[in-house]
């Protein structure tokens, strides 16, 4: 055991907050060793948060262009109103002042639904550093989310013409025509950055609680679940139904 252990000192991290930003994507074992070691959780959910308030910054004109487009569904005077209020403070900046809470739900659930797994299936078992994995991974998932709504609006808000034309997934979703919402919403959970979630929940609970690969594997099947379960309650919110 080391002086600092001996010593009841708190254990220091090679690298560090950004480093392990970076480390995530090109080198996850040595991140997971980390978590495993005792690394904050808060650093990915610093992480997750930030690219979740610039997706909602971005997203804001988005939103309001899908709302418009319901035009004549309601009466003027209420669609004027409700106008009004998505442009004002602090509605308009709702995706970004609720990032950090959002993100924190987020990889709280999926870490809540898969370490009944893990508790199961491993022979040592700690939620702390589980929810730190998924906590790492969401990090992925939502650049992922970021990346498309970047694609979105370089396309132009004025591009934007359906529901459909607000996500540009990077996967079988892709191909998948306007007629098929619900198909669009179960693919759009086996698109690039969601595989790669998938992978990073993976590997970490295969180094930090030794579990098989295929016993990792049962480990995100309920993540998924959970997933597509939010895809379809977004398509029904959204009216792809």
């Amino acid at each position: 055991m080391s002086d600092s252990v001996e010593n009841g000192a708190r254990p220091s991290f090679p690298g560090g907050f950004f480093s392990r930003l970076a480390g995530i994507v090109i080198s996850p074992k040595k991140v997971f060793s980390q978590v495993d070691s005792g690394a904050p959780w808060w650093e990915p959910w610093v992480w997750a948060s930030l690219v979740y308030m610039i997706v909602g910054y971005l997203m804001a004109p988005v939103q309001l262009r899908l709302f418009r487009l319901r035009e004549g569904q309601m009466p003027q005077e209420e669609f004027d109103r409700a106008i009004e209020t998505m442009q004002s403070f602090p509605i308009k900046y709702l995706g970004i002042i609720s990032a950090p809470l959002t993100t924190l739900i987020v990889a709280v659930i999926f870490a809540l639904v898969s370490y009944i797994a893990v508790s199961g299936l491993a022979e040592r078992s700690s939620f702390k550093k589980h929810l730190t994995i998924c906590l790492w991974g969401t990090v992925v998932w939502w650049l992922g989310v970021l990346v498309s709504t970047v694609v979105v609006r370089l396309k132009g808000i004025e591009q934007i013409r359906t529901v459909r034309d607000a996500a540009a997934p990077f996967g079988p979703a892709a191909f998948v025509s306007d007629a098929n919402r619900i198909w669009f919403a179960l693919l759009s959970t086996l698109d690039v950055f969601a595989l790669w979630f998938y992978v990073l929940v993976v590997m970490g609970v295969v180094h930090v609680f030794r579990l098989s690969g295929r016993s990792a594997v049962l480990v995100v099947i309920p993540i998924w679940l959970v997933y597509v379960l939010f895809e379809l309650i977004g398509a029904r919110m959204a009216g792809l139904q």
